[in-house]
């Protein structure tokens, strides 16, 4: 597994338990991960205290509040 692929599985699994279903965990960042990654961030500012920017990506900002999430 290359570490892209790694980082992509990571980015899928963190939001589903908070119910920002990715569909297949596959490593695959594709339009349902993506839906996913943006339902994450459009409340991080109420619930987390960080302003996320909406784009659907799992970016350097995005990914310290989805590990805190998680754990």
């Amino acid at each position: 597994m290359t570490p892209r692929e790694s980082a992509g599985i990571e980015a899928q699994c963190l939001p589903d338990p908070a119910g920002f279903s990715p569909g297949t965990i596959d490593g695959v960042l594709g339009t349902k991960s993506q839906a996913a990654a943006a339902d994450f961030q459009r409340p991080a500012t109420k619930y987390y205290g960080v302003t996320l920017t909406v784009d659907a990506r799992v970016s350097p900002k995005t990914w310290p509040v989805l590990r805190a999430h998680a754990f």
